[in-house]
C-alpha cells in the first residue's frame, strides 16, 4: 500500500456537486477532457456563504456507471443515486475503468477573493488477478484455462451521493482477462469488483467447469485481509481495503491433481506475501 496521489492518473470524467449550508444543490460542473495535472484545480464562481463540495469521476458516467440527475434547489447528496451498469442476469463481464468519489469539509466563502478547497477521493474500484500456478516438474497438475470458472459475488453495486452504500442485488463479476501462463504450468484471470465492505458477504468461487463441483468457495474480504501489514494495523479493515485497490492472488500447487482437498492445502500468496504455506500430508 502507498499514501500516494494518483487521482490525476486515474480521473477522466469529472462532475462537481455544490450544496449549501443546508444540504441543497446550488450548481455542478462536469469536466471531460484529461489529462490532468497532480494538483488540477477547478474554478468555482459562488456567492458568499458556506458550502460542501461532492466530486464524483468515472470513465464512460452513463455507459457502465449510470447516476441520476440532480435539481438545484432541491436535491440533497443522498438524491444522487449511482449504479453499476449489469447485465439481465446481473453478471458484469467488462474491466470497469476507475471509480473514484469524495466530499469536502464544510467551507465558507466570504465576499471578494479565492481559496483553495480540498476534496479527498477515494477509489471504489478494485482489481483480482488470481493465479493458479503449478511448481512441479512437467506440470502434473495439468491445470488448463478452459477447465475452470472464477467469479465473485457481492450486493456492492449501488450507492448514493453522500457515499452510503444502498440495498442491491447480488451481482456476478466474471474475468476480462484470461490468459494460460507460459512456462509455468499455471494460468491467471483478472476480476474486478467494487468497495470491498466488511459488512457484506462477499466470495470468491472458482470451480470445475465440467461438473460444476465448487473447489473453492471462501470469504472474499477475510482472504484479502490476511494480507494486511502490522503497519497498517492503525487503519480499521474497512479503511485499509478502502486504500488498497489491486491484489495478486496466488494459489500454488505441487504436482498433485486439482481437488478441493489440494486447493485447501496449496500454498497461498497474497500481494507478494505467503500467508499459507503447502500442507505437504494431502
Amino acid at each position: 500500500m502507498q499514501y500516494v496521489n494518483r487521482w490525476h492518473r486515474e480521473a477522466e470524467d469529472v462532475h462537481l456537486y455544490v450544496f449549501n449550508k443546508e444540504g441543497r444543490l446550488v450548481t455542478e460542473m462536469t469536466h471531460t477532457t484529461p489529462p490532468y495535472e497532480e494538483g488540477q484545480t477547478f474554478e468555482l464562481q459562488l456567492a458568499a456563504g458556506d458550502y460542501t463540495i461532492m466530486a464524483l469521476c468515472g470513465h464512460r458516467m452513463g455507459t457502465l456507471y449510470d447516476k441520476s440527475p440532480l435539481q438545484v434547489g432541491s436535491s440533497t447528496m443522498k438524491d444522487l443515486l449511482i449504479r453499476l451498469s449489469r447485465a439481465d442476469d446481473k453478471r458484469i463481464t467488462a474491466e470497469l475503468p476507475p471509480l473514484l468519489y469524495g466530499v469536502s469539509k464544510e467551507f465558507s466563502v466570504q465576499g471578494e477573493g479565492s481559496r483553495l478547497v480540498v476534496v479527498p477521493m477515494a477509489k471504489w474500484t478494485n482489481s483480482i488477478r488470481l493465479i493458479m500456478q503449478d511448481i512441479s516438474e512437467g506440470g502434473k497438475s495439468n491445470i488448463k484455462l478452459e477447465d475452470y470458472d472464477f467469479k465473485i459475488t457481492a450486493p456492492n453495486g449501488r450507492y448514493n451521493g453522500a457515499g452510503e452504500v444502498l440495498s442491491d442485488d447480488r451481482l456476478t463479476y466474471t474475468p476480462y482477462h484470461a490468459e494460460q501462463l507460459k512456462g509455468t504450468g499455471g494460468i491467471a484471470v483478472e476480476l474486478n469488483t467494487l468497495r470491498l465492505l466488511t459488512n457484506q458477504d462477499q466470495r470468491l468461487l472458482i470451480t470445475k467447469r465440467a461438473t460444476g463441483e465448487k473447489l473453492l468457495n471462501v470469504d472474499l474480504l477475510s482472504l484479502l485481509l490476511q494480507a494486511k501489514f502490522y503497519a497498517n494495523n492503525r487503519l480499521s479493515d474497512q479503511e485499509y481495503l478502502d486504500r488498497e485497490d489491486h491484489y495478486a492472488v496466488i494459489f500454488v500447487f505441487d504436482g498433485k491433481p486439482v481437488t478441493r482437498e489440494t486447493f485447501l492445502a496449496a500454498s497461498l500468496w497474497i500481494n507478494g506475501w505467503l500467508v499459507r504455506e503447502q500442507d505437504h500430508k494431502i
